[in-house]
């Protein structure tokens, strides 16, 4: 009887071996020679960026086992690329002489995940020992350097419209010298843009008729308020309604044909000289108005208007003339009537 359970036993294991040696055997293509890229890499071929990468097999399928392993290879490949990259841009840097071209260099550095169009994997092989999977990944150098200076020249083209939008904004940037100086970068980064990597883009001279006609523009604004001279008043104590000072400003610029408004809000005589030089005025005159009310001896409301007008060279920041004073009174039985527009009116008439 023991004899017949020994057999059958042998018999069942016997038929268990091949599933039990399939649990303990070794991963399938085990049987290839370790290559030399994995026992002594070398990550100098010429003509190529090289990453290996490997993978363990434990709770992993062999789709998810070779995507880890390439993962891997990539982010190995990737870092030996950021490094050149890092130091090319580095030295880039290092050789721009002001600040704005070192700027202008910060914008146009390039990542390594960006250039690797070409990227292939050249070999795997699997380790029967642990069942780790390597693979072999690869990038010509020729790819690399072809994507990133387009990778570059985009980036480039992208920082002159930046630049060209930043110029001609008016409203956003008030100082002529800023956004000459915003056109001026915008050239230097065109002249400096290779068209040719660039084939789906307008070509140079596209972009140079763009930013011609931009300035074109810039300096027809320019030339408009150069040699001219910019108005403010200052309501000193706030007790004039904005339309009163407006009506001040347009009664003295009608008989002055080479002034204008200064369309800027500024609070100290020291802060309309500024926003003047922003514009390009040559010249500001600046109005100052202050009020008194008391009471009359028939018990009537007096208010009293006196303005001062002072003129100031915008280059120098110097006094040309002033300051001079004018003022005027207007009667009325409640705050309401007083006609701050007519004591307006007779100040800034003894003040042309």
């Amino acid at each position: 009887m023991r004899l017949v359970v020994s057999l059958v036993c042998v018999v069942l294991l016997a038929g268990a071996m091949p599933a039990m040696a399939g649990l303990f055997s070794s991963c399938d293509g085990s049987k290839a020679p370790m290559p030399t890229w994995v026992s002594k890499p070398d990550y100098t071929l010429p003509g190529y960026y090289v990453g290996v990468g490997s993978a363990e097999k434990k709770g992993k399928t062999k789709d998810e086992q070779t995507r880890v392993s390439e993962e891997n290879a990539k982010s190995h490949l990737v870092q030996g690329i950021e490094v050149l990259i890092r130091a090319e841009n580095e030295q880039s840097t290092q050789v721009s002489e002001t600040g704005v071209q070192s700027a202008l260099q910060n914008k146009v550095i390039v990542q390594a995940e960006e250039v690797l169009r070409d990227l292939q994997v050249k070999s795997r092989w699997m380790d029967g020992d642990n069942c780790q999977l390597y693979t072999l990944m690869v990038v010509s150098q020729e790819s690399v350097a072809r994507a990133r200076r387009e990778k570059i020249m985009k980036n480039r083209l992208e920082k002159f419209r930046e630049l060209l939008a930043e110029g001609a904004d008016r409203d956003k940037n008030s100082d002529i010298n800023l956004r000459r100086k915003y056109f001026d970068n915008a050239q230097a980064l065109l002249m400096d843009t290779d068209f040719s990597v660039l084939p789906e883009e307008l070509g140079k001279d596209a972009y140079i008729k763009q930013l011609n006609d931009v300035v074109a523009l810039f300096n027809k604004e320019s030339s408009q308020v150069k040699g001219r001279t910019a108005l403010v008043a200052l309501n000193q104590d706030n007790a004039l309604q904005a339309s009163v000072i407006g009506n001040m400003l347009d009664m003295f610029r009608a008989t002055h044909d080479a002034a204008d408004r200064l369309m800027a809000s500024c609070d100290t005589p020291d802060d309309c000289v500024v926003k003047a030089t922003e514009r390009g005025f040559s010249r500001l005159i600046l109005f100052r108005a202050n009020t008194q009310t008391g009471t009359s001896a028939m018990g009537a409301l007096k208010g009293t208007l006196t303005v001062s007008k002072t003129e100031y060279d915008i280059e120098s920041r110097k006094i040309l003339k002033g300051p001079d004073t004018a003022s005027a009174q207007v009667i009325g039985w409640s705050n309401e009537e007083l006609d701050w527009n007519a004591a307006a009116e007779k100040a800034m008439r003894d003040l042309k």
